[in-house]
């Protein structure tokens, strides 16, 4: 049980070190591709000017034709290539931003079916014990009744024999069925205490209640006796 905890939060523990890692790489991927959008505008930008040709006749205007419409074609051939080139980055970067997206997302549901499973499993534990608290105090109140029970029984007894010899020793006739006849059948009493359930119960209870009263009485009358 308790490797299996430990398994549970090292497993855990590796989940979230490699969220963090996509986390972080996710936000450099971001980041690099929105410079890379910053460049591809400011070279947009740059490629009009150069289309215009303002800029060259403007600042230039010492250069032949000739050199000035090579060096334009020459430099626009190069933002071309340059622009063509950043779109391909920007289309890599899209793709790989996708796919780490998707790695996040598969990570983060593994995790929390893992920690839906995990929470499950505790769930479960908690009830298991939480019957077994109930079964073990179920049976002690069970074995507490009975015992009192026993006990009641064997003082209704013995204070039948002690009134026995009571009135023996002062010549008093002796009624050998009074103590069979209070209880013929003391394990019926047993049971009933241990789990019957019915209309004679609170009668019962009632009995045994003033049966105790009486014997209670009468033990200290014989206290006073003796």
């Amino acid at each position: 049980m308790a490797l299996t905890s430990g398994n549970d939060e090292h497993a855990l523990l590796a989940v979230w070190q490699l969220v963090a890692e996509l986390s972080e790489q996710l936000n450099q991927n971001r980041a690099a591709t929105a410079a890379l959008q910053a460049q591809v505008g400011i070279l947009k930008g740059q490629a009009v000017h150069n289309g215009t040709g303002f800029v060259l006749r403007r600042f230039n205007t010492d250069l032949t034709k000739e050199v000035f419409e090579s060096e334009l074609e020459r430099m626009n051939a190069a933002l071309i290539m340059e622009n063509q080139h950043l779109q391909h980055e920007n289309k890599q970067l899209n793709v790989l931003l996708k796919e780490y997206e998707q790695t996040l997302e598969t990570v983060m549901s593994k995790f929390r079916n893992q920690a839906h499973a995990a929470q499950q499993h505790e769930l479960t534990l908690t009830r298991h014990y939480e019957s077994l608290l109930l079964a073990r105090e179920s049976s002690v109140l069970s074995q507490d009744l009975e015992e009192a029970t026993k006990v009641s029984l064997s003082l209704s007894r013995l204070s039948h024999y002690i009134r026995q010899a009571i009135r023996a020793s002062n010549g008093e006739p002796v009624d050998d069925g009074e103590g069979e006849s209070s209880n013929p059948n003391p394990d019926a009493d047993i049971d009933n205490a241990r789990g019957y359930s019915g209309p004679e119960r609170d009668d019962w209870a009632l009995e045994r209640e003033s049966e105790i009263n009486r014997l209670e009485k009468e033990n200290e009358e014989l206290r006073k006796l003796l």
